[in-house]
């Protein structure tokens, strides 16, 4: 948690966020920990998002992200009032309360992206494990 409270008196230092901003952030942190500790080990089950993408057969990316910094992602996204996603200069607009539900559902496993482009041979899969 050191590195993203870092990250955020940085933010302010560059004057990306104001005071205000830095306080939500660094609350929605805390709020973050808390929910962590407060949660039973044996209730926790390690969860990570992994982005695949191939073209042809051959491999382009493939990452795994612990779900723990995508939710610190969303968390701040959402502080910092970011609702939209830039795809191909269209503004698309999410709904944050909506996708930090669907992220948070323990039993949610599996595809929530799976998309073949055929002509250009592409495949991305984005996947919860």
């Amino acid at each position: 948690m050191k590195e993203e409270i870092k990250k955020v008196l940085e933010m302010l230092k560059e004057g990306k966020i104001n005071d205000e901003e830095a306080a939500e952030l660094l609350e929605a942190l805390r709020e973050t920990k808390e929910e962590e500790e407060t949660t039973p080990l044996s209730t926790k089950k390690k969860r990570f998002l992994k982005i695949r993408v191939t073209k042809g057969d051959k491999p382009q990316v493939n990452v795994t992200i612990p779900f723990s910094l995508v939710n610190w992602g969303i968390n701040l996204a959402s502080k910092l009032g970011k609702n939209t996603v830039d795809i191909g200069g269209e503004e698309i607009p999410i709904d944050m309360d909506e996708l930090n539900k669907a992220m948070n559902d323990p039993e949610f496993t599996g595809k929530i992206v799976d998309i073949m482009e055929e002509e250009k041979g592409e495949h991305v899969e984005i996947e919860i494990v």
